[in-house]
């Protein structure tokens, strides 16, 4: 394995300007592929074509979609995310495009919908996929002429809104299979961007890893700083099915159960069933000293946390005085 993305993380510490960044600040890597793809949203950003953003689950399409509008005229205005999967076709329509008072049992008053509401900013339709064929219509009308009409309601609504759409489908396949609009399709498609799928970009994890320790790290009111390298090394391996997702949602559950300032190889294990069960048969009885090291960390660890920090308490618990239990405490890098 190429070490160069383990190295990098020492001179790449992410600080608080992550969590207050705008645009293409908030596009964590140094891979050429993300480095192309900010180069794409600086230039898109500047147009008024609708975007449509292809890509695996979790690869950040609303991330990117988010950049384009932070980085455009229309940053001042509001982002509209619509998770379309989420809606059920009773509701969607309404949810798009509003409805008036009495248009359906309900409707106790007048409603603007998304679209509306987005008004001079930017609404991102994900998983556009699944929309039915009734909102596809729908919504090739507002794109061809900026206009909505609320459900129940004769009156037409001009509207200026950047229309950004993502999905982890294959289009053109639904479009030949009839479940997708070909029309709508190009509508939408005016620029597209595709993301790379994060084992296609490994020399990123180390960074995205002290991102995301930075940030749970930050809201946790926890003093860890980096990764160790044994543990980037298990992270790197990985095929991650999930993307930058799965990786946030790791890194997440690791920070919150971390007892030190370096997220560990120990506790990545603990995560990451597929590698508990390697380690655990190299620890096995063929290899009793890994064994017996694995296992006092773990029961000094467990003690030191039972004891809330006393070093004292803690060697006495354990039987062993505290110059000894100093020398265990360096020897795994307990603090």
């Amino acid at each position: 394995m190429d070490s160069k993305g383990i190295h990098n993380i020492e001179d790449t510490k992410i600080d608080a300007v992550f969590k207050t960044a705008n645009g293409i600040a908030r596009i964590v890597g140094r891979d050429k592929a993300i480095i192309n793809l900010k180069n794409k949203i600086k230039q898109i950003a500047k147009s008024k074509a609708t975007v449509m953003i292809l890509g695996e689950s979790g690869t950040g399409k609303e991330l990117i979609a988010r950049a384009i509008h932070e980085e455009s005229q229309r940053k001042n205005g509001q982002f509209i995310p619509v998770d379309c999967s989420t809606l059920t076709e009773t509701i969607i329509e309404s949810e798009l495009f509003g409805h008036i008072k009495g248009a359906f049992t309900g409707a106790d008053k007048n409603k603007k919908g998304l679209i509306e509401e987005a008004h001079g900013g930017t609404i991102f339709l994900d998983e556009i996929g699944n929309l039915k064929p009734n909102i596809q219509s729908k919504l090739l009308r507002f794109l061809q002429e900026r206009e909505i009409k609320p459900v129940g309601s004769s009156k037409i609504v001009k509207v200026d809104v950047r229309i950004i759409s993502a999905t982890n489908i294959n289009v053109e396949e639904e479009i030949a299979q009839g479940n997708f609009r070909e029309d709508l399709y190009y509508r939408l498609s005016g620029i597209e961007l595709t993301i790379v799928p994060l084992r296609q970009r490994i020399d990123d994890i180390p960074l995205l890893v002290e991102h995301f320790i930075a940030f749970y790290s930050g809201d946790l009111d926890k003093d860890i700083q980096t990764a160790s390298a044994d543990a980037l090394e298990i992270l790197m391996k990985r095929e991650w099915k999930g993307n930058v997702r799965e990786l946030q949602h790791i890194i997440e559950h690791a920070t919150i159960i971390e007892e030190t300032s370096v997220l560990s190889k120990d506790t990545i294990i603990q995560i990451l069933p597929e590698y508990k069960q390697s380690i655990n048969h190299e620890l096995s009885p063929l290899n009793l000293e890994k064994a017996v090291e694995a296992f006092e960390k773990k029961h000094i660890q467990y003690v030191l946390k039972l004891s809330h920090n006393n070093r004292s308490k803690t060697a006495k618990t354990l039987g062993i005085s505290r110059s000894v239990l100093y020398e265990k405490l360096k020897k795994y890098g307990i603090h």
